[in-house]
């Protein structure tokens, strides 16, 4: 069985060897030289640097929660409607507010705190009135001690008495003011607290600071919002999306053609046919590495007077690095291309030498080649004119890896629809001759059978008449 199975291979094996041989251009008999041409075309260069990046609201304010807790309810926008996403909003106005019960008694609290201090400032006042009194009473005590001084009339010890008696009162004066400059202290205490509830009872209010459209409402009625470190967002306004911007990643090998400025055309997938315009704003410093690829973010200023766009779109950013319009392009490959002196018309044998260093005999040539400029290099391209081509040296411009800008050198001539050699294919006539009998081996499908008026066969013997319409001659 095994021999049986390589056999077969072998047959398989020769046969497509043989097939092969057979219809190999150049094995058995004339083989047919074709050109592959392109067209000369007169287009709108552009050389241009591609990213992606997303639709992004110029200016977005993130408006938060200072308190804790429930929503109670939403606002109202300017049509009407309840706050929700694409809300219309005007500065100052209510998005929603946060169940206020627990502020309102911490208000209370800090009235009471308030009152609390008066009634002790008034305390120590009186305090200071009586201190006052007894320092008076105590110093006379003292000064008529003084007079009779230490004698039969006044012992040491009521001299003492009398002496400690003043101090004493002296001493309860200054406790008295101290009193009084705490308890206003306590006041200054008590009326920030109020102040602080009462701001606290403002920001159960949650009100956008901005005219502006909503774009992300991130709570609901009955969540609680647990205030911490930082305000918890609510909602996310859009200034103006009139004006908005692409942020663009830009691979680091291209950023350096991107500067402030620069035109930019873009599309977005929501609207393939449409094309939009942009200027860069800046570039950010801030780099960003993914796979070993660093992207800089180039922000780019558009305008959206109809709000056909919508944040957050994918946008395809080309930025304009050079434009130049209605010149001649050609395909990168037309310069590749080199034939043989038998391809070459005779007329034009003289120029087949690339562009180059020339030999002293031929000056004349020389003479005809320009030195390098600013607008390119000199290059040379073939024209098919029949089976054979012409030369047509030009100088190569700007290329946007595809296609490149070429301008004739004087007395050359190079026309839209001109076809430009890319390479050469070799067909033998066999395969020509297969091809035109309608099969790989020669053989042609079975011919339909005419069909009368209704699609009714004609059987045979019933031919047309000499106009070959089916039925009797007419």
């Amino acid at each position: 069985m095994n021999s049986i199975v390589k056999c077969g291979l072998g047959v398989v094996v020769l046969g497509g060897g043989a097939a092969a041989w057979y219809f190999w251009p150049g094995n058995n008999g004339n083989s047919v030289t074709t050109f592959s041409t392109v067209e000369v075309v007169r287009d709108n260069f552009v050389n241009k640097v591609q990213a992606t990046g997303t639709l992004e609201p110029q200016e977005l304010v993130d408006v938060g929660a200072q308190v804790t807790g429930e929503i109670k309810e939403f606002g109202v926008d300017l049509a009407g409607n309840r706050v929700d996403y694409g809300s219309e909003v005007k500065a100052g106005q209510l998005l929603a507010r946060i169940d206020d019960t627990i502020v309102e008694l911490d208000i209370k609290r800090a009235e009471a705190s308030v009152a609390q201090a008066n009634a002790q400032i008034l305390t120590a006042k009186a305090n200071i009135s009586q201190a006052e009194v007894n320092k008076k009473k105590a110093d006379r005590d003292l000064e008529r001690a003084k007079k009779l001084g230490v004698g039969d009339a006044l012992s040491q010890m009521d001299y003492d008495q009398y002496l400690t008696q003043a101090e004493n009162a002296a001493a309860s004066l200054e406790s008295a003011q101290a009193q009084l400059a705490n308890a206003e202290a306590q006041l200054q205490s008590a009326n920030a607290m109020l102040e602080s509830e009462l701001r606290n009872r403002d920001y159960t209010r949650i009100t956008t600071p901005v005219d502006g459209t909503i774009v992300v409402r991130q709570v609901n009625v009955g969540q609680t919002v647990v205030s911490n470190m930082s305000a918890t967002t609510l909602f996310l306004v859009a200034r103006d999306l009139t004006k908005m911007q692409i942020w663009a990643s830009v691979n680091e090998a291209d950023i350096a053609k991107v500067h402030a400025g620069q035109e930019v055309r873009y599309t977005v997938d929501a609207l393939p046919n449409e094309n939009f315009t942009g200027v860069v704003n800046k570039i950010r410093p801030n780099a960003t590495m993914s796979s070993n690829v660093v992207t800089y973010i180039v922000e780019v200023d558009i305008e959206n007077p109809d709000r056909k766009l919508l944040p957050y779109m994918s946008a395809n950013a080309n930025f304009i690095v050079k434009e130049v319009k209605d010149c001649l392009m050609v395909p990168e490959a037309a310069f590749d291309f080199h034939p043989t002196k038998e391809q070459v018309d005779p007329a034009f044998a003289d120029k087949m030498r690339r562009p180059g260093p020339r030999p002293a005999e031929d000056e004349e040539l020389a003479a005809e080649r320009p030195e390098p400029s600013a607008e390119g290099e000199p290059a040379m391209v073939w024209v098919q004119k029949g089976d054979k081509v012409v030369p047509v040296r030009v100088v190569r411009g700007e290329s946007d890896g595809t296609r490149s800008i070429v301008t004739p050198l004087p007395g050359e001539t190079l026309e839209v629809g001109d076809k430009l050699v890319t390479g050469i294919r070799m067909v033998s006539a066999s395969a020509k001759a297969v091809k035109s009998e309608g099969g790989l081996f020669g053989m042609n499908g079975p011919k339909r059978r005419q069909r009368g008026a209704g699609g009714v066969e004609i059987k045979p013997g019933q031919g047309g008449g000499a106009s070959g319409r089916p039925g009797p001659p007419m």
